[in-house]
């Protein structure tokens, strides 16, 4: 009986078990950084910032988009969303080491978000500009008299 009783002393001995439970702790660090390292590549390749402001007689929307020159950006209204579209055209090449091309792949993708807006604006006279990477969006609001508030009655 004691022999198993020193065995088992042995097996979860304080030193044994802190290098143990740091050898797990350096392996999930390890992979936490790389998930982050990942995550911010995905997040800066695939979302974009944007500020929306609205005042008494326009919405402005101001967004960071990750373009680069051959990018194209497209604004469209679909059921009183603003729809910006990125279009990414990119290339791929594999070389050997004397600098040839063995293989060279282009490729295109689409980054898009959808912005909800307020039924008081006028989507006709949307202006939009672009410096950069900066996109900035003009929205009119409608006169308060095209719309009307409706009272409620009470029985």
């Amino acid at each position: 009986m004691d022999f198993w009783k020193n065995q088992l002393k042995n097996l979860f001995n304080d030193e044994r078990m802190d290098t143990f439970l740091n050898s797990i702790d350096q392996h999930l660090q390890k992979s936490l950084q790389d998930f982050d390292k990942h995550l911010n590549h995905f997040q800066s390749n695939y979302f974009f910032h944007v500020d929306v402001a609205e005042s008494e007689n326009e919405v402005l929307i101001q967004a960071t988009l990750p373009v680069e020159k051959d990018d194209r950006v497209n604004l469209e209204v679909i059921n009183h969303q603003l729809r910006i579209l990125i279009q990414k055209f990119e290339e791929e090449q594999l070389q050997n080491d004397k600098g040839e091309v063995l293989k060279k792949e282009n490729y295109s993708k689409r980054i898009e978000r959808y912005l909800p807006l307020p039924p008081n604006v006028s989507q006709e006279k949307i202006k939009a500009s672009m410096t950069g990477n900066q996109l900035t969006v003009k929205i009119p609001k409608l006169p308060d008299d095209q719309s009307r508030i409706i009272q409620i009655e009470s029985e």
